[in-house]
């Protein structure tokens, strides 16, 4: 079984997001989605290739999968020693533009809201 490594992206995205899920939702429902969460990125040391392949799915050049749990997408990447998890983006947002510089947005839409 291959050992976890996590990104620093990753750890403080996961840092942000329980301090959100605990102003937003309280301490209950933290706990349930990190609990989610970590059980899922966990069993990727049995089950590495449970993740959709980027580049199968979106067309990019790269060997990151991705996983959908607690609507989150959790991108990783199948090392020769290890599982290592590259990070975590919520699904509302801009992943593709993160990670691989890919504009998913039209020109109107920026227009129209301003961004």
């Amino acid at each position: 079984m291959k050992k976890l490594m996590y990104s620093p992206d990753y750890t403080e995205k996961m840092r942000e997001l329980k301090k959100y899920l605990d102003f937003q939702f309280g301490e209950e429902t933290r706990k349930k989605v990190v609990k989610e969460i970590g059980s899922c990125v966990r069993s990727l040391r049995e089950h590495e290739q449970i993740g959709i392949s980027v580049r199968d799915m979106y067309g990019v050049d790269t060997d990151c999968l991705c996983v959908f749990v607690a609507k989150s997408y959790v991108f990783y990447r199948i090392e020769q020693d290890c599982i290592y998890v590259v990070n975590i983006y919520n699904e509302r947002e801009d992943f593709m533009m993160d990670l691989f510089g890919i504009k998913t947005t039209s020109r109107e839409t920026e227009d129209f809201w301003g961004e």
